[in-house]
């Protein structure tokens, strides 16, 4: 059958232009469709937030030629502090013990902003032989058949390919259109985000602390700049927005503590509701899920877009394997076992981060009990540590081989 393109892919944010340069290098010909304008999805408005891209993102980075391009915008994370809040129990996550890379490559992964990594990845998406990218196009039906799936546009066109790829976020309006179900569960908390500076350097260090009405991070960024994602109650998030700068960062500070000396905003603040969202299924026929519109987690662990990263490494890892057989990118069997590769990582992770999240989020006196010499016992025996540093760096599990390269 005729196809216009051999894949479409609806969303071009940080997962969806990355799935799209890594089709068109394996030689497909990917139609990528928008909503936003270009020139908005292009610009530099800060929205307050930033990613933790592990070791395993920045192969995928790497496998898509833009690692280099996104390089002078990332700070390595050298270490991981956990602290169960202003006690004694900490967890200590050191990357010069990851032994099998040079002492100046050791690192987690990189803190990047969202506003550095977006335009870059669409500018190299743009530029992939075999991508073409529509902004403002709206997508208000999806049809398929047998041998292909038809979307058709508000402007009354209509495109054909052999698979679709819904990369449209959490929100997801493919996944709606599609019938796919999800399961939600929403936390009375909100993540406040920004940026501050301080008087003294960071050294690479990721704080986490958890406190009771949720995890406060500051997170390492280029120019002795940490990135915050501080969690509080819907309430208290909202009376945290209205206070003054001066109070606000007050209130920070003591959250921080006196390792990075005097601390002032560099950004606005910004808030977001946090919630668990997973899909019933991540494909029907014709049809993927790939990033948020199949999974969305808890920020606790920083491990979302990583998620959504390991998405685009085994899916385009089995269609290229189809290509080179000669083989339907939509065949049934290849979206089977994209969703049985991918279901248990996905799984795990919002277990974890949604088991997290439980267990530090409260007060009750047997439960801190627990967390601190569960916490002792991390920190003190290697192998168990070593395993949990593995996990952060999105190196544990099936890899798929563009996973496996070394940077």
């Amino acid at each position: 059958m005729k196809h216009d393109t051999d894949i479409i892919i609806v969303g071009a944010g940080l997962v969806g232009s990355v799935m799209a340069a890594a089709l068109g290098h394996a030689g497909f010909r990917v139609s990528v469709f928008d909503i936003a304008p270009r020139e908005r999805e292009l610009s530099s408005a800060h929205d307050g937030r930033a990613s933790a891209i592990a070791e395993s993102s920045v192969r995928v980075y790497h496998h898509v030629g833009v690692w280099d391009t996104l390089a002078p915008h990332a700070e390595p994370i050298r270490d991981i502090r956990v602290v169960d809040g202003f006690s004694r129990a900490i967890v200590h996550y050191d990357s010069r013990r990851i032994e099998d890379k040079p002492e100046k490559d050791r690192c987690f992964g990189y803190i990047i902003p969202n506003t550095a990594i977006k335009p870059a990845l669409i500018r190299h998406a743009e530029a992939t032989e075999g991508v073409t990218l529509h902004f403002e196009s709206e997508i208000l039906g999806i049809e398929t058949d047998s041998g292909s799936v038809t979307v058709t546009l508000k402007d009354k066109t209509t495109h054909r390919a052999a698979l679709l790829l819904a990369a449209d976020g959490r929100f997801s309006k493919t996944r709606e259109m599609v019938g796919i179900g999800v399961r939600r569960v929403t936390y009375d908390q909100t993540a406040l985000v920004t940026v501050i500076s301080h008087e003294k350097p960071h050294h690479g260090l990721a704080l986490e602390r958890f406190l009771p009405a949720g995890p406060f991070a500051a997170l390492p960024m280029t120019d002795n700049r940490s990135g915050i994602v501080w969690t509080e109650s819907h309430s208290m998030a909202a009376h945290m927005l209205k206070l003054s700068d001066s109070a606000f960062t007050e209130e920070l500070a003591w959250r921080l503590g006196d390792e990075p000396g005097k601390v002032t905003l560099a950004a606005p603040r910004f808030s977001y509701p946090l919630g668990l969202l997973l899909a019933d299924s991540y494909t029907v026929p014709r049809i993927a899920l790939i990033g948020d519109a199949a999974h969305a987690i808890h920020p606790i662990a920083g491990q979302g877009v990583n998620l959504g990263y390991r998405d685009v490494a085994v899916l385009a890892e089995l269609l290229g394997e189809a290509r080179k057989l000669g083989f339907d990118p939509g065949d049934a069997s290849i979206l089977e076992r994209y969703e049985r590769r991918r279901r248990l990582d996905v799984l795990s992770m919002a277990a974890a981060t949604d088991g997290l999240n439980r267990l530090f989020s409260n007060n009750v006196f047997p439960i801190r009990l627990a967390r601190r010499l569960g916490m002792r016992v991390v920190e003190r025996f290697s192998p168990v540590k070593r395993y949990f540093m593995l996990h952060a760096m999105g190196l544990t599990g099936d890899l798929p081989e563009m996973l496996k390269d070394a940077a």
